[in-house]
């Protein structure tokens, strides 16, 4: 005791002893504990969030390359579609080229055949009136009435 009584330590020890452990019951009881357990279900909370987050993010990748596949499928069908379509119409439309060129050489020759008969006819016509006009002409030049 002696010691104690050197270093300065008396019977206030003991009362200081008490009143440390009052306050830390009461501190712990009242402000550790539920400080403690606030935190911990806050990380269970964070935790758990944190692992529902990854989750979904994982189900979105998925959903999107699902989505992307099916829509590269979709697309190749729509090509497929559309170039049918377009070939048929290609087709449809040389078809109908053709058959229009072949009416309009069809037109024209027969035009070309009619000019042809009206040339003969208008010759045919205008021979018969060469001897005529051949008259009227030389009976001008002539200052005198020549019949041919």
């Amino acid at each position: 005791m002696e010691i104690l009584r050197a270093l300065g330590v008396d019977s206030t020890l003991f009362v200081h002893l008490v009143c440390f452990a009052i306050s830390y019951f009461f501190l712990t009881t009242f402000v550790l504990k539920p400080y403690m357990a606030a935190l911990r279900e806050r990380e269970n909370r964070t935790v758990g969030n944190e692992e529902t987050a990854v989750r979904l993010i994982d189900e979105a990748n998925h959903l999107q390359s699902q989505f992307e596949q099916k829509a590269k499928a979709i697309n190749s069908e729509i090509k497929g579609h559309y170039d049918r379509s377009r070939s048929e119409a290609m087709a449809k439309y040389d078809q109908l080229v053709q058959g229009a060129r072949t009416e309009a050489n069809s037109i024209l020759k027969n035009a070309q055949g009619e000019i042809q008969r009206e040339i003969s006819g208008a010759r045919q016509a205008l021979k018969g009136e060469i001897p005529a006009v051949t008259a009227a002409i030389a009976s001008k030049l002539a200052g005198k009435e020549i019949s041919v």
